[in-house]
């Protein structure tokens, strides 16, 4: 009869055929055979493919984090780097031993209230100076209600002959050591309490250290150079980032300041005093 082209079982290219004839099925088991070949070396292509990428994630692994800081020195853990640390003038072993290290200690920022607005961050030693420690802290939660005048309003600069032996050994009547004198200074005014008692960590006043002005608070300075013409006389309760004092240095550069010529000491203020906001970091 005539064919029925609505059925493909015996049309189908590549299908054995029903008829006997041998040639189409050996035909069509080459293909099969190809097919499975093909399929066979496409997954072993694409499992090659992941074992190299996982390989060369691990070397990265390795080789890499072997370039990365590790998670104490990113954290400030092992040191702070503070003015004094790595700077020179230290002149004896006492005075080297004085410059230690403040990791753990607690940090403060002090934040201008104008421009600049960068944190001028601080190292507090808690531990040498356990009572300006307890105020600092008190001062930082209590500002707002109790700090009235938290503002910095004295700035010295450093003049070009500071601790030149062509000049005499003296802080004033044209000797080595000022006026200007040197500092920036600024005050924690509050009700609570008018001073700080002096504490023993009193060493040689260095570049970027913060100590109490006078023997005892709430006025403070940070010194923009070495004070060795003080002795051991202040409470040095702190000492600020080593990155953060060209802040200070500018601001005895750039604004306007008022030498009050008649006093004793001479004394440099800020034509504007600056307020400011004391932050835990």
């Amino acid at each position: 009869g005539t064919p029925d082209p609505t059925r493909t079982d015996t049309l189908h290219r590549g299908r054995p055929d029903t008829h006997g004839n041998n040639d189409g099925k050996a035909s069509w088991d080459m293909k099969v055979r190809r097919k499975k070949l093909r399929g066979t070396s496409a997954v072993l292509v694409s499992r090659l493919a992941v074992a190299s990428s996982f390989v060369a994630l691990l070397l990265l692994w390795i080789f890499g984090s072997a370039h990365l800081p590790s998670k104490q020195a990113t954290a400030g853990g092992s040191r702070l780097r503070v003015a004094g640390d790595s700077h020179g003038g230290l002149e004896t072993p006492q005075d080297r031993a004085e410059v230690a290290d403040v990791g753990g200690q607690s940090v403060i920022a002090l934040f201008l209230d104008e421009k600049p607005k960068d944190a001028i961050r601080i190292a507090v030693l808690d531990e040498e100076c356990p009572l300006a420690a307890e105020f600092i802290s008190w001062i930082v939660d209590n500002q707002k209600t109790d700090c009235h005048a938290c503002t910095i309003y004295r700035g010295e600069p450093v003049p070009s002959y500071w601790g030149s032996k062509d000049y005499p050994d003296r802080w004033d009547n044209g000797g080595r050591w000022g006026p200007p004198y040197a500092l920036i200074q600024g005050g924690f005014l509050n009700t609570r309490q008018d001073h700080i008692q002096r504490e023993n960590h009193r060493p040689q006043v260095k570049r970027g250290m913060v100590a109490w002005a006078g023997l005892e608070g709430v006025h403070f300075f940070v010194a923009l150079a070495d004070h060795p013409e003080w002795g051991h006389e202040h409470t040095v309760w702190g000492r600020v980032f080593e990155e953060d004092m060209p802040t200070l240095d500018m601001l005895v550069k750039t604004r306007e300041l008022n030498v009050l010529k008649r006093s004793n000491p001479v004394v440099t203020n800020f034509a504007n005093p600056m307020h400011f906001t004391v932050v835990r970091m």
